[in-house]
């Protein structure tokens, strides 16, 4: 996702977006630019398959990152995205540290002792 979803708000009716700061703006000014631009010098050249072969990758990359903003909108992890997340604890996991000499360990099939 090139486009930062705080530049946007989704459109009220249908599907896309709305900008709504400058960035957003100058973010659509530039992807009309990056599509329009070659199309129509492809077109001027009389290269009119390679145009259409470009419009179609570039409006198939637009409508991508605006899915991926659209997601953002929608998805838990925009809103907790800044906190810090405290890793999973997994009650399941063994852990063998250094311990007293002589000191067991037992699980349910071993039991185990610290060699230094």
């Amino acid at each position: 996702m090139f486009g930062n979803p705080q530049w946007f708000r989704p459109k009220a009716i249908g599907w896309g977006l709305v900008p709504v700061s400058f960035k957003g703006w100058l973010y659509t000014g530039g992807w009309i630019g990056a599509i329009a631009v070659p199309f129509l010098l492809l077109i001027s050249r009389g290269q009119a398959l390679e145009a259409f072969a470009w419009m179609t990758l570039g409006v198939g990359a637009l409508a991508y990152d605006v899915r991926q903003i659209l997601r953002s909108f929608r998805s838990p992890e925009s809103v907790t995205a800044t906190v810090a997340v405290p890793p999973k604890r997994e009650d399941n996991v063994l852990y063998i540290l250094d311990s007293n000499p002589g000191q067991c360990v037992a699980t349910q099939n071993y039991n185990l002792h610290v060699r230094r």
